[in-house]
């Protein structure tokens, strides 16, 4: 299974993001206004995944649930790479657990993770990646 989507530039290194369905995302650099920068994309994906993965044992075992969160990063400026990410997820409302039962929950829902959330197994490993640069009046590949 693969996917693509599109990213155009709209600016000085700033530029909208779509997918096939409609949705769209400004991206740009911090200064910004009302965009995200591609780290915050890639720690809101993990993020995003860290609850799409828990969604299904939490509704099951507490009924309907608000779940929200913070993800922080940290980066090494001098490698320009991030060499460190932390979800927290903040469960409300539902049929509130004892604490035993809330502490077998958090190890269930935390393997729920482990097993289904695609951008957190992906981070653990490589991703290897290429790029090509193409002219779109000849299609002639460049480099």
């Amino acid at each position: 299974m693969s996917s693509q989507l599109r990213v155009e530039r709209t600016g000085t290194r700033q530029g909208v993001a779509r997918n096939g369905r409609g949705a769209s995302v400004r991206f740009g650099p911090d200064d910004v206004e009302g965009s995200f920068t591609p780290g915050e994309l890639l720690a809101l994906a993990l993020a995003a995944c860290n609850v799409m993965s828990v969604d299904h044992v939490l509704t099951r075992r507490l009924g309907e649930v608000g779940v929200g969160g913070t993800v922080v990063t940290s980066k090494d400026v001098g490698d320009n790479a991030y060499v460190d990410a932390h979800v927290e997820l903040e469960v409300s409302g539902g049929d509130v657990p004892d604490d035993a039962a809330w502490q077998e929950l958090v190890a269930v829902a935390s393997r729920a993770v482990a097993r289904g959330c695609t951008v957190g197994r992906t981070l653990e490993r490589p991703l290897p990646h290429t790029i090509s640069i193409v002219r779109t009046d000849t299609k002639e590949q460049v480099g």
